[in-house]
Order: C-alpha cells, then sequence, then structure tokens
C-alpha cells in the first residue's frame, strides 16, 4: 500500500515540476503583455502563448478564452484561437468540441485568404481517431496541397500514418510513418527525428516485431522524457509497457502502466487512459489477478464509450454538413451582392443614355442590349443543362455506391451468424464435461475455441478485403511463393471443420510448384473454394486440393463428391447481384461473397477460375495461376 502511495507522490511532483516550469514560462510571458501599448500587440502575444502551451490543454483553454474575448480581434487572430482550443479538445478527448472550434478556424482562415493547412491536418487527425478515414484521407490531401515547409510536410506525413494506425491498417501507416522520418532527417530537425522512430515502433509492435519495437520506443522516451509534451512522452511509456506485455514481462510492464495512468488521471488525458486501463486488464488477466482486471476493464469501457459515443460522431458529420452548407450559402451571398452590384451599374448607365443621348440613339442601344441578354441566357441554358447533367451522374454514382455499403453490412451480418453460432454448441459441451466432471477433455476444447476464434478472423479477413477492393485499394504484391506449403498449412487449418462433418481433406501438391502471385490473395482464393467444398459435402465425403502445370500455369484444382450443381446455378456463380441465400449440407448459410472473391482475386494474380459439377456427383473448381519464371 506504501508503495502504491509514493508512486502516486512520484508521479504528483513529476507532474508538479513540469506545471512549475510551465507556470514560471507563463508569468514572464503575461508580465510582458503589460508592457505591450497596442491591442494588436498584445493579441499577438496570446497566440505565441498558445503555440508556447499547445501540448498543455488547461493552459491552451485559459489563453485561448482571453484571446477570444479581447478587443480588436482581426481574422487571423481569430482562426489561431479556435485552432489551439480546437486541438486541446482533441488532447483531452473531446472530439466533438474539437471538430466544432476547428470548422470555425478554417472558415476564419479562409475568409482571411490564409492557408488552412493547421485547421486540416488537426481535422484530419480527429477524424482518423473516430474512424472515418474516408474523410481523414479528403483533409490530408488537401493539408498536401498546402504543404510549404519541412515540417508542413513531416507533420502531414505523420499524421496521415497515424490515421492508418488508429484503424488498423498497419502497413499504410509503417510506409507514411517512414516517409515523414526520411523527411525530417534529410532536414536535420531533432526532436521530429525521435518522435517518428516512437512512432515506427509502436508500428512494429503491432506487427510483432518487438526487438525492434523496444529500442525505438525507448529512444522516443528518452527524448520527451521530463518535456512539455506530456501526451507524447506518457503514449510511448504505455506503449514500451506493451512491449514488455506481449514478452511476458508483467514485472516490467506493471509499474510503468500505473505510473502513466496517475499522471494521465491528474492530466485528464482519456485517450492515454484509456489504453492504460486496457493494458493493465489483460496484465491482471496474466498473472490470475482478476479483481484488478475487472477493475480496469470497467475503466476501460467506460472511457471508450465515453470517447466514441456513437452519438458524438453522428453530431460531428451534422457540423460536417452545418459547415459544408454555411459556404455554400456564403458564396451565394457574395454572388448575389455582386448580381445587386451589377443592376444597380447598369441602371446608371441607362438613365446616363436618356440623358445623353437622343431617343434614336436609345433604341438602338435597347435593341443591342435585348440582343446581348438573349445570348446571355442561352449561353447560361447551355450552362445549367450541363449543370445538370454532371448531376445526375454524380446521383447514380452515389446510388451505386450507397447499394454497395448497404449490401457490404447485410453480407456482414449474414455471414458472420454461422461461425458466431458455432460458440453455442463449445459452451453446451462445456457444460456437459463440467457436469460429469471430465475436466481433462477442457483443454481440447479450449483448442476448438481457438480454431474457431481464427476461422472467424479469416472470415472477417475476406470480409475486409472485398471492403478494400470496393475502394479501389485492393494490396497486390506478387512474390515467389510455393504451392504445397500454403495448401498444406490450410488443409491444417481447416482439419477441424472436415472432422466436425466426418470429411477427409488432403492435398496432393507436389512440392516443385513455385507461383509468382500476391499470398495473401492467392490464400484466400484456397480458403475460400475449400470453405465452399466442405460446406457442399455431406458427412463422410472428400474434398482434395491437387495441381499440375501446364506451359507458364499452375493448374489448381480442389475436388469433392458433394451435392453438385446444375448448369442454371453454374451461370451466376461468380456474381454478386442481388440478395440470395445457398444453405450447406448441414445447414450453413452464405451468399455467395466467397467465390466471388476467388474469380476477382485470381484475375488480380493474372489468373482465372472456372468450374465443372454435376448434381448429386460432387464439384471441381479450377484456378489457373502464373508459374515463377526463373
Amino acid at each position: 500500500m506504501f508503495k502504491k502511495y509514493f508512486i502516486f507522490l512520484g508521479v504528483f511532483l513529476f507532474l508538479v515540476r513540469i506545471h512549475s516550469a510551465q507556470t514560471v514560462l507563463a508569468d514572464s510571458l503575461s508580465k510582458a503583455l503589460q508592457k505591450y501599448s497596442s491591442t494588436e500587440e498584445r493579441n499577438e502575444a496570446l497566440v505565441q502563448l498558445l503555440a508556447e502551451f499547445r501540448y498543455s490543454p488547461d493552459s491552451t483553454f485559459k489563453y485561448g478564452q482571453k484571446l477570444l474575448q479581447a478587443r480588436e480581434l482581426d481574422l487571423r487572430h481569430l482562426a489561431s484561437a479556435h485552432f489551439y482550443l480546437g486541438q486541446a479538445y482533441h488532447l483531452k478527448g473531446e472530439y466533438e468540441k474539437s471538430v466544432d472550434h476547428l470548422f470555425q478556424s478554417s472558415n476564419f482562415f479562409h475568409a482571411a485568404n490564409l492557408s488552412s493547412y493547421s485547421a486540416d491536418i488537426a481535422l484530419a487527425g480527429v477524424y482518423g481517431k473516430i474512424g472515418d478515414v474516408k474523410k481523414a484521407s479528403l483533409y490530408f490531401h488537401k493539408a498536401i496541397d498546402q504543404s510549404k515547409t519541412s515540417s508542413d510536410i513531416v507533420a502531414t506525413y505523420n499524421n496521415f500514418a497515424q490515421s492508418f494506425y488508429d484503424n488498423h491498417i498497419y502497413d499504410s501507416a509503417y510506409f507514411y510513418f517512414h516517409m515523414a522520418r526520411d523527411s525530417a532527417r534529410s532536414n536535420a530537425m531533432r526532436g521530429y527525428d525521435e518522435f517518428l522512430t516512437g512512432n515506427i515502433g509502436m508500428v512494429n509492435l503491432k506487427l510483432g516485431r518487438l526487438d525492434s519495437a523496444e529500442k525505438q520506443l525507448q529512444v522516443a522516451v528518452n527524448e520527451f522524457k521530463g518535456s512539455n509534451n506530456l501526451s507524447a512522452s506518457l503514449a510511448f511509456e504505455s506503449l514500451l509497457a506493451e512491449v514488455y506485455y506481449e514478452r511476458g514481462e508483467y514485472d516490467k510492464a506493471t509499474p510503468i502502466v500505473k505510473s502513466v495512468i496517475d499522471k494521465a488521471s491528474l492530466a485528464d488525458l482519456k485517450a492515454q487512459l484509456r489504453d492504460s486501463y486496457h493494458l493493465l486488464s489483460k496484465i491482471g488477466e496474466k498473472e490470475n489477478n482478476y479483481e484488478l482486471s475487472l477493475e480496469a476493464f470497467k475503466n476501460y469501457v467506460a472511457l471508450e464509450d465515453s470517447i466514441k459515443d456513437i452519438e458524438v460522431v453522428r453530431r460531428i458529420g451534422n457540423m460536417q454538413t452545418e459547415y459544408e452548407v454555411g459556404q455554400k450559402q456564403a458564396e451565394l451571398d457574395l454572388v448575389n451582392e455582386q448580381r445587386r452590384t451589377e443592376r444597380i451599374i447598369l441602371y446608371g448607365v441607362v438613365a446616363a443614355a436618356i440623358v445623353f443621348v437622343s431617343f434614336g440613339l436609345i433604341l438602338l442601344r435597347l435593341y443591342r442590349e435585348k440582343s446581348r441578354l438573349n445570348l446571355k441566357l442561352e449561353e447560361q441554358k447551355t450552362e445549367l443543362e450541363d449543370q445538370k447533367e454532371i448531376l445526375e451522374n454524380q446521383k447514380v454514382e452515389l446510388e451505386s455506391l450507397n447499394e454497395t455499403k448497404d449490401k457490404f453490412f447485410s453480407i456482414i451480418s449474414h455471414d458472420l451468424r454461422g461461425p458466431v453460432s458455432s460458440f453455442f454448441g463449445i459452451s453446451r459441451m462445456i457444460k456437459f464435461l463440467v457436469e460429469n466432471k471430465a475436466t481433462d477433455s477442457l483443454l481440447e476444447i479450449a483448442d476448438d475455441i481457438d480454431e474457431s476464434v481464427d476461422k472467424l478472423s479469416k472470415l472477417l479477413d475476406g470480409l475486409l478485403n472485398w471492403a478494400s477492393q470496393q475502394r479501389g485499394r485492393i494490396p497486390y504484391e506478387p512474390e515467389k511463393i510455393q504451392l504445397k506449403s500454403i495448401s498444406d498449412d490450410l488443409v491444417k487449418t481447416l482439419s477441424n471443420m472436415a472432422k466436425g462433418k466426418k470429411i477427409d481433406l488432403k492435398s496432393e501438391v507436389n512440392g516443385d510448384i513455385e507461383l509468382f502471385v500476391d499470398k495473401n490473395t492467392t490464400m484466400t482464393i484456397i480458403r475460400n473454394l475449400v470453405n465452399n467444398s466442405l460446406k457442399f459435402t455431406d458427412e463422410g465425403g472428400e474434398v482434395k486440393i491437387t495441381a499440375s502445370q501446364f506451359e507458364n500455369m499452375a493448374i489448381l484444382k480442389v475436388i469433392d463428391n458433394g451435392v453438385g450443381m446444375s448448369p442454371e446455378k453454374m451461370e451466376g456463380l461468380f456474381k454478386l447481384s442481388g440478395e440470395r441465400s445457398t444453405y450447406g449440407t448441414s445447414g450453413e448459410k452464405g451468399l455467395g461473397l466467397g467465390l466471388q472473391l476467388v474469380k476477382e482475386f485470381a484475375e488480380l494474380n493474372k489468373g482465372s477460375v472456372s468450374v465443372e459439377s454435376e448434381e448429386g456427383k460432387g464439384t471441381t473448381f479450377m484456378v489457373n495461376l502464373p508459374l515463377f519464371q526463373q
């Protein structure tokens, strides 16, 4: 107990030391404000204070409100005040308020004819945090277009990478963090280098490269320890603790996590506090300290709900709409004002003409004016028709995208039902074993649970790959792979599923067949075909994988003696049109998504797929894939 109090006291003194240093600097700058004779100078000094304390939310709130209440504010000062307030609420995890201030900042920057780079990149970061990758990407590209200095470019790539990381797209995060660090190093930007090295370590942790992650995170921890950027310091300490957790070094991880929790609690940094409680819950579970684990998990859930509240996300979306509508209305008002001015000028010209020219000249002028107006009306009519056609095309495109989105959500809700339902059978088996005191068999049940979770994970991979393909960003990185290796791995992965239906699943692939394909999509092809065969083969049946070579292609076959298909069924087999369900021999249900992925991924790998089948006699799927050329 005393140890816990000493830790808390140490954390408190650490924060007091940082706060004291900041207070001394703040007092110095505040006194300097008194010597300025003009309001403009005082407002500029407040902006400098906000920049100095941008990593201290409480100080930012204080000086930001003071700046907003100042006299004779110009548009640039208003934009700066709202920008730093938006950043402070971002650090606090209050994303709705953050977006509100950042939109106002962007609006004032535009009104002052200044670059909105800082507001755009901050908005991108907030959208990344709440999981809206599409809007995050939109604002990051706007920021990239406005980047002028090397620090702008580094910050943009870093925040772009952070958005991918927050949404578990680690390969893209790793790429952009490296781009940011390379740019920082080429421009000798100390501090940036260490910070980005820590971010790369953060991605390596998620990719399982623990040795690299530890070294890189330790660099960042040493750089930011004791700095005024408390949020970054706590983030890297928490990630270093997670490395130790992954290694099973809980005695190293626990004190770091508790220290981070104490510091984050005092500073009210919700995101850091949430992540630390989550890690502490997992450590307690591993050490069989279930009381600690449960309490930490409750705190984690409460913070997660407050940070990623669905209603907050909806209101942020409404803010975006209101902001865009406001911009359009301002543009419309400007156009109307210009037209009103033009009309006044025209009336003045006509009045002057009445006074200074004769009746004949007036008639001539009116005739010419009429011709000019008619021509202008024709041009406007043509422009309106062109705009109408563009809007119609956009409407069709949006309707298509909406239909795709609806299909994707229906597929997720439908195809996940089967794997999740399998857990009910396992639950009943556990109860039966416990009631009969056959606890030795629980280990086998645990293995079955692991395998079921693995299958569910693979299904999610397929769905997410499909979703990625809909956005036009399906990954394709061909390499030399051995067909026998991935075929044997797949048989091992699906062996329990086959045993559940008493199906003989085997691979008869020679070890000398080497392909030049993308490994992930090729594994998805084989996995979906074998899953399909297992689904439509009765108990006691057989499913096997064979392969042969012809010219520069490998011919992979998945053969079963299941229920087979009619010619009508085979015609639309590789298409996903409308909603249609197909039931397997044990009542399995699906929408045909797997076979659509097989066709698309086969073509992606410069190959093709075909099928031969006869009702009651089984089915053979044939996939042609390119061989590796020496």
